[in-house]
């Protein structure tokens, strides 16, 4: 089956068609084939909106209540629960959610393959931060309400998508597991997991350590910056996988020689781009924080913050902060700033 997408780009195609056979004056009969060609396929993009999946795919997750079904002891119950998550935990991928919708809707899914959760007031009681399926902050007080998935995020948030399109839903094989440390069992089963990237290794290290280096970057990494990028920023250095490694096991770490956390800087880094008008999808490009941090080597610290701060001032800044390709790049624009800055121009 073609993909809502897919038949949009066909829509597309047809219409183009469309318009060349008016402009060229084409037969009249011609015309309205083609006219129906566009229209037949516009009735099926519109079928395939309404379909389960399509629907699912464009819902948000509902953050309402859901049967779980629980086995325990060979016996399964029917539990009305709400789903959360630990926060921080590995970061759920959209792509993965709605193969598992697809999956789910096609009455395709593996019901032996078990979903782990915890009551989400013994997950509080251990001190972590646990989330509805939107991010937002659960307390003591509605937490008999929740179980946190700790096993299964991706196709418990395409069980919530679909339940928030209408359809009728139930968890299977649902298993309670109250771990004593949340932190080492999230390490453990995503660690087993074919796609787990130094994205999921930092979100889960942010949880089991109390390095504040980590946490950091980790609550970054949750916010869209990547690994290396949130490393330059806050250290000036990257962190290297046996490095990351060590904090998963638990160990103490020493930073890379060089490197210097300072959360303060990143932070006020962060702040002045987003006051520029950049994203964050934009501000993870390395070169951009490689630049500022060569620009503050040559001149100083407080030069360099300056500069940055008039970024935002200059004629087109969008257009020539979009046209940074590389660290140099940066820095020529950054020196253009530092002269309105020192020369208290206006806009230039």
């Amino acid at each position: 089956m073609k993909t809502v997408k897919e038949f949009q780009a066909e829509v597309k195609k047809e219409e183009s068609v469309l318009n060349q056979l008016v402009k060229r004056g084409a037969n009249a009969e011609v015309i309205e084939a083609q006219k129906r060609s566009v229209a037949k396929v516009k009735a099926e993009l519109e079928e395939i909106k309404n379909t389960p999946t399509e629907k699912a795919i464009q819902s948000t997750a509902t953050a309402g209540f859901i049967t779980f079904d629980v086995v325990k002891d060979g016996k399964t119950t029917k539990e009305s629960k709400k789903i959360a998550f630990v926060k921080h935990n590995r970061p759920v991928d959209t792509k993965r959610v709605d193969k598992y919708i697809y999956i789910i809707a096609q009455d395709k899914y593996e019901k032996a393959y078990p979903i782990i959760v915890a009551e989400a007031e013994k997950v509080l009681e251990k001190e972590y931060t646990v989330v509805d399926v939107n991010g937002n902050t659960i307390d003591k007080s509605t937490a008999t309400d929740y179980y946190v998935v700790l096993d299964g995020q991706h196709r418990g948030t395409a069980f919530a998508k679909l339940a928030a399109a209408g359809e009728a839903i139930e968890i299977p094989n649902v298993h309670i597991r109250n771990k004593e440390n949340i932190g080492e069992y999230l390490t453990d089963i995503n660690e087993a997991a074919k796609s787990w990237d130094n994205k999921d290794k930092f979100a889960v290290a942010g949880l089991t350590t109390e390095n504040e280096v980590i946490k950091t970057i980790s609550e970054k990494i949750g916010e869209g910056f990547n690994p290396s990028t949130a490393s330059l920023i806050y250290l000036g250095k990257k962190l290297n996988a046996s490095l990351l490694n060590k904090v998963l096991k638990g160990e103490e770490i020493k930073l890379p020689k060089g490197a210097t956390f300072n959360k303060e800087r990143g932070d006020k880094f962060i702040i002045l781009c987003k006051a520029a008008g950049m994203s964050v999808e934009q501000i993870t490009k390395r070169y951009y924080i490689e630049g500022f941090n060569s620009f503050a080597l040559s001149t100083n610290e407080d030069k360099a913050f300056g500069a940055l701060k008039e970024i935002g001032k200059l004629t087109d800044s969008m257009a020539k902060i979009k046209s940074v390709k590389e660290g140099d790049n940066f820095i020529s624009l950054l020196k253009d700033c530092m002269t309105i800055a020192e020369q208290g121009l206006g806009d230039r």
